[in-house]
């Protein structure tokens, strides 16, 4: 892909090249390197990601970049369009936050993992989407339920 750039960024310290990169329609690949928000899709300080551009509207199951007021950079699936913005979700957390648009920096396009490089339009990568979007509700349901458990057994 030539306009992927070869260099693996960091997200904090170059948020800067990576919207001058995008602005200029060039993909970015980076490593987010903290959180486990993403799992169990994405290992912290393993798989790298591919950002593109934003196209004009996302849409569900995609999967943008985002920054907060904090300045705190997250990605999170987005599970609904709303009038307003988007509501995300992480794989591996349960609250829902909602995601104005002016927030978004970039869409991932493609993940790698190990030596496979995974396109966001790979058959199985957007069924895993869909499955585990849907499974939500039993994944918060067995979540308390195991620290239910915990607080039983102490």
């Amino acid at each position: 892909m030539d306009s992927l750039s070869e260099h693996l960024i960091l997200e904090d310290e170059l948020l800067p090249l990576i919207r001058e990169r995008l602005g200029a329609s060039q993909k970015v690949r980076y490593l987010p390197f903290r959180g486990v928000s993403m799992l169990p899709m994405l290992r912290q300080g393993k798989d790298s990601v591919e950002l593109a551009p934003l196209p004009p509207q996302l849409k569900k199951y995609d999967l943008p970049v985002y920054q907060y007021p904090s300045g705190k950079i997250v990605m999170h699936r987005v599970v609904a369009v709303t009038e307003t913005g988007y509501v995300c979700l992480g794989d591996n957390t349960y609250e829902h936050e909602q995601i104005a648009p002016e927030q978004l920096i970039g869409l991932v396009s493609a993940f790698k993992r190990g030596d496979r490089r995974i396109s966001v339009d790979d058959p199985v990568y957007r069924c895993y989407c869909r499955l585990w979007v849907a499974v939500f509700p039993l994944r918060k349901l067995l979540k308390r339920l195991k620290g239910r458990l915990r607080r039983l057994l102490k």
